[in-house]
């Protein structure tokens, strides 16, 4: 009896979002604050399960250095108490600091070391080739190519030497990076609205065959 009601409660949430494609309404509405409601309290819940867990159990079982996380969290309420704000700005120095370095670390090896080991590759397949080739002309489009009128004529006179070949070589990488970038995210939300749909043609109104 639960698993139905809470099969067509589904239902009409996913109806009622899809009300929207029509034009805004009450039921639309009521889902939207329904789902806030969801995810706020779902946030507090897992929040308070991961202090218990993580700081307070611990802390428990004798591990004393617990002390410092939690005593950082609590002084993040400090800045609601006029007399003891300024307390709060030692966590958040402490989270912003940690936040930047964790950041740092991991920007410069996902994009930039991961990406030059990623592109040093033997030239001995057509697919390392235009590889390389195409990294390196999206580089000079952005970095060497000087801009105005006189861009595509490095090389010859009549704008038809390297710097073209290397500008329009870059500018197609550079497309077909954004296109094929652009479809997959197409093809993910479209992957959600299919599954959405089966739940609905094959539960709901069971118009889809098992």
């Amino acid at each position: 009896m639960a698993d139905m009601i809470g099969t067509y409660l589904s239902g009409f949430l996913i109806v009622a979002c899809f009300s929207y494609l029509f034009k805004e309404n009450r039921a639309f509405t009521y889902a939207e604050h329904l789902y806030i409601g969801f995810a706020a309290a779902q946030a507090i819940i897992l929040g308070w399960s991961n202090i218990r867990q993580l700081g307070i159990q611990p802390l428990l079982k004798g591990r004393i250095v617990m002390l410092i996380p939690l005593v950082l969290g609590l002084l993040l309420y400090a800045r609601y108490r006029k007399p003891v704000a300024y307390l709060s700005r030692l966590p958040l120095a402490f989270m912003m600091g940690a936040a930047a370095g964790v950041t740092i670390t991991g920007v410069v090896d996902a994009q930039l070391i991961t990406q030059v080991k990623a592109t040093m590759l033997p030239m001995t397949s057509v697919k390392n080739v235009l590889m390389v080739l195409g990294t390196a002309s999206t580089l000079a489009f952005f970095l060497f190519i000087p801009l105005g009128k006189k861009a595509g004529h490095v090389g010859t006179a009549n704008g038809f030497g390297v710097g073209r070949f290397v500008q329009n070589f870059g500018r197609a990488t550079i497309m077909i990076a954004f296109g094929s970038s652009y479809g997959y995210t197409v093809m993910a939300r479209l992957s959600y609205l299919v599954a959405r749909l089966q739940f609905l043609f094959g539960r709901i109104i069971p118009l889809i065959p098992n």
